[in-house]
């Protein structure tokens, strides 16, 4: 192939002429005229052929090419096959200037055209001008190049129309989103190549066009629009049209770039949910903690009643009529202990004991106790899955937990007929339902015991949905607002997750998703102690920060049989403790308290006295105490509130 150069050449470097001419006499005088101007004449051919095969084969600037040449090959065609072969401007030397070989010599695009006999001056100014054209045209091509390869190159879909609305250019990226080839889509109209859709289901490429042309500035679709491709798919775009002016400041047409936002709005959307869900989740926190301090504070309450009710029972005889308030008094103690129990189950704070159980067997003894307390007009009926392996979980609480969402169902059909189907499987359960699970926990994808409860009642709508795990959040008149709550905590504590599908007027779906048992654990079987009738000898300390559970739990062990004595807080028991002036035989010590807590205390005696007999309270469960409980030392923990019994049980099975 042939090679041009794009600057004019140096002193050092004269510009290269191949002469293509039949006459030979003509052919020498354009190699002397040439030589004299400073050109190099690099070859003469009187054949097409031969002409073709020389100028392809070395460095060539330019050729000056006869129209009709000897052997029958026209200077034309000849000059049309170096064209798509190499890039040297032809310029036409010929005697005829007839309308019809100027228009045939017009389709092989020469760069100029002399008449022989030619004029040296005019022959000159050809040739330069020839050259300074191709140079120009050179350049111009390199910036298409440059241009077209930037715009397949784009990571962005561009589209370009003339005033007409028809399409002038389409890039690689643009063809692939729309469906449409650059061959297919030049010339036709705009909206038919892009026709973006919004919520109206309405072509809105039109009047966007019409209103970029009209006030002359970028015009932004907005969001929530899509591309609708020719194949019929709903792509999601970001996209805006702007005008396109010529030098004189005129618009020429319009500009559409545009992205395909499938993945963008994707990811947005996954992080939207999972914001959501981490608000959420420090939502349910927050509550739960509030749940949690109030449950406790209650409790502390709750343990002066308790106790004082139990011991004064004990200075009564049954036929009294003080005994009958007295149990009425600990009968409204104990169910409002349960209220706080309810809440740290919601905190995830309450006792649990976890062992391996059959959830089928556990499902079918809870729906017996269930037979009273829903509706008579509910139809009830079981769907157990037959292969269902164990969990580990604690008994009361997941049996709490399907009464709960059973009698939350019964209430949901308001004494209308209806129905409740309670249905346990095993499954796989993907990742995009666990995502929708409302405990906060993260559950990655895998097999999972699920436990459905679903009913034919009235449903919720969206802003009901949103609240029903919230404790004191209720529908209903008499409600607590402390059940499904409750249901919520005590499914977090167990590593598992709670779903709800439910549509105002269509009834709704509770799904609970617990960690099946792979390697099962025996429990280890409770030990008991007759404590009926205990009584002790020596002496005792209570240490907490509570006036009033001082107060009761003095009386109580006194009647027990000890010497009592109290300290108000955590350092003054510490203190009377290690100085050992009194030899004790038990330390009652709280575990909350302000400036050196109970934990802190208990930690510092077991340095020094490590055989003493101590039981921690705590108006939480005992997950609060579980890493001080070490086996083989005298340690154990009692829950507020309390009774005279309990404490009494506690106390003969650990001093004996």
């Amino acid at each position: 192939m042939s090679v041009s150069r794009d600057a004019a050449p140096s002193a050092s470097e004269p510009l290269r002429v191949f002469v293509v001419e039949d006459e030979s006499l003509v052919a020498m005088d354009l190699e002397e005229r040439l030589t004299k101007m400073g050109y190099v004449v690099c070859g003469i051919s009187d054949s097409g052929e031969e002409a073709l095969t020389a100028i392809t084969g070395q460095a060539v600037d330019l050729v000056l090419m006869d129209i009709h040449l000897r052997d029958g090959v026209d200077g034309v065609d000849v000059a049309s096959a170096l064209r798509r072969v190499s890039d040297v401007p032809v310029v036409f030397v010929t005697a005829h200037a007839d309308e019809t070989t100027l228009r045939r010599a017009g389709q092989a695009e020469p760069f100029g055209y002399v008449l022989k006999p030619f004029d040296e001056r005019e022959l000159r100014a050809t040739i330069e001008m020839a050259l300074y054209r191709h140079r120009a045209e050179t350049r111009l091509h390199k910036v298409e190049r440059w241009l077209s390869t930037t715009l397949s190159s784009i990571g962005d879909g561009i589209i370009a129309t003339d005033d007409q609305r028809c399409v002038t250019l389409i890039n690689p990226l643009a063809e692939m989103v729309t469906g449409w080839t650059k061959s297919e889509a030049v010339g036709r109209l705009l909206e038919e190549i892009y026709p973006v859709y919004g919520e109206a289901e309405v072509n809105e490429t039109f009047a966007a066009y019409s209103e970029a042309m009209r006030t002359g500035v970028t015009i932004h679709l907005g969001e929530g629009k899509y591309l609708r491709s020719r194949e019929g798919r709903r792509i999601p775009v970001d996209d805006s049209i702007s005008p396109i002016r010529d030098d004189a400041n005129q618009i020429t047409g319009c500009v559409i770039v545009f992205r395909d936002c499938t993945q963008s709005r994707q990811i947005m959307e996954e992080r939207r949910r999972l914001e959501t869900k981490m608000q959420e989740t420090q939502r349910l926190e927050s509550l739960g903690v509030l749940a949690a301090g109030i449950a406790h504070d209650f409790n502390n309450l709750l343990t002066v009643v308790t106790m004082n009710t139990s011991l004064a029972k004990t200075y009564v005889t049954k036929d009294s009529p003080v005994m009958k308030s007295l149990m009425d008094i600990q009968g409204s103690a104990e169910r409002a202990a349960e209220l706080c129990s309810q809440m740290l189950a919601y905190a995830g704070k309450s006792r649990v004991v976890k062992e391996p159980l059959c959830i089928n067997l556990l499902t079918r003894d809870t729906i017996q106790l269930l037979t009273t307390a829903i509706s008579k007009k509910a139809l009830l009926s079981l769907d157990l899955g037959e292969t269902v392996p164990k969990v580990q979980g604690d008994r009361s609480q997941l049996q709490q937990v399907i009464m709960n969402l059973v009698i939350n169902a019964s209430e949901s059909l308001q004494d209308l007929p209806g129905k409740i189907k309670l249905k346990t499987r095993y499954l796989h359960v993907p990742q995009a339902q666990l995502d929708l699970c409302r405990s906060g926990n993260t559950l990655p994808e895998g097999d999972y015991l699920m436990i459905e409860v679903k009913d034919t009642g009235e449903g919720m709508p969206q802003d009901v949905q949103a609240r029903i795990f919230d404790p004191f959040y209720t529908t209903k008149f008499t409600g607590r607002g402390l059940g499904l709550a409750a249901v919520l905590g005590i499914i977090r504590s167990h590593g598992g997750d709670l779903a709800v599908e439910s549509i105002a007027g269509a009834g709704s779906t509770f799904r609970i998703y617990l960690p099946a048992l792979v390697e099962p654990e025996m429990p280890t079987p409770p030990s008991y102690h007759e404590s009926s009738g205990w009584l002790a000898t020596g002496h005792a300390l209570i240490v907490d920060d509570e006036a009033a559970i001082r107060a009761a739990a003095h009386a109580v062990l006194c009647h027990l049989g000890f010497q009592v004595e109290l300290a108000e807080d955590g350092m003054r028991g510490l203190e009377k403790i290690l100085r050992q002036a009194v030899n004790y035989r038990v330390v009652l010590l709280d575990l909350t308290m302000p400036n050196l807590d109970g934990r802190e205390v208990y930690k510092l005696v077991r340095e020094r006295m490590p055989r003493l007999p101590i039981i921690m309270m705590s108006g939480y469960s005992s997950h609060q105490a579980l890493d001080l409980l070490e086996e083989g030392v005298p340690t154990a923990f009692i829950q507020k509130p309390f009774t005279v019994e309990a404490i009494r049980e506690k106390l003969a099975a650990l001093l004996g």
